[in-house]
């Protein structure tokens, strides 16, 4: 395959992924153009927030987006396993996950591959937490675990749950602290009016989006490569056929992306 002219240079990429959901798989397609074309020396730094730290947390420790694909399509015990009927705080459990990230992921942030901030919501403070150093497994826990979904999460002096809530894109932040990198960056929460809400998951999903609306176009300008787009797949929808087809679109988009 022909090298792109934009890898060619001595630029280094930033990378910014937001939005939760099974959108994820649409990330995963556009990591995997950008390893066919080797771009894993470019990319200097991941930000992740959601279960997008999630795959920028398995990227930074060595799995390629095929690999990460292949570990979450078929792996359909995580609804079985996580049921939380009984709680009165959240619809799901996190021991999942957690089972899963200690098996896979290092303990430390330090000793991953790529540097990686994950951010998060403290519900004491109700402010805004980027990390990127200390205990990689609770902070992506906590960075995951949507409002009402999944139970919060304590590590420190915190209890932390989905960065969303404060912060969807902090692409100024990741400008700031890396001025001389272009951004590449992908969000899935591209609003569209007139939504059908036919499940309570359609009613959570429309109000998330619309509350998350301001955070992520108020700083599109610093983005070099903006991957913006409404998806027809539902937040937490789990149909193969569907997520297949999220992971083909982040492909052939960022093909088409470069190719420009």
């Amino acid at each position: 395959m022909k090298i792109p002219s934009f890898l060619k240079s001595k630029k280094k990429y930033t990378l910014v992924i937001s939005w939760w959901g099974t959108k994820w798989f649409y990330a995963l397609g556009v990591l995997k153009w950008l390893e066919e074309v080797w771009y894993k020396d470019k990319i200097e730094v991941i930000y992740g927030v959601s279960v997008w730290a999630l795959i920028g947390s398995y990227r930074s420790a060595g799995y390629s987006a095929q690999e990460i694909y292949d570990f979450f399509i078929d792996d359909h015990s995580f609804w079985v396993s996580s049921i939380n009927i009984l709680s009165k705080q959240s619809l799901l459990k996190l021991n999942y996950f957690e089972k899963k990230f200690r098996k896979d992921l290092p303990k430390k942030f330090s000793d991953l591959k790529i540097k990686t901030y994950i951010w998060t919501t403290d519900v004491k403070t109700w402010l805004f937490r980027l990390f990127s150093t200390g205990d990689l497994i609770p902070i992506l826990l906590g960075s995951i675990s949507i409002p009402g979904i999944f139970p919060v999460t304590h590590y420190k002096n915190y209890v932390l749950m989905d960065g969303w809530a404060t912060n969807n894109f902090p692409v100024d932040l990741a400008k700031k602290a890396y001025p001389k990198n272009e951004i590449i960056g992908i969000a899935l929460n591209k609003f569209q009016q007139s939504q059908k809400i036919k499940t309570i998951f359609d009613a959570l999903s429309v109000s998330f989006e619309i509350l998350l609306r301001h955070h992520t176009v108020e700083n599109m300008s610093v983005v070099t490569h903006l991957f913006y787009k409404k998806l027809n797949l539902k937040v937490l929808d789990i149909n193969k056929k569907n997520m297949q087809k999220a992971y083909l679109d982040g492909y052939d988009d960022c093909l088409k992306h470069f190719k420009k």
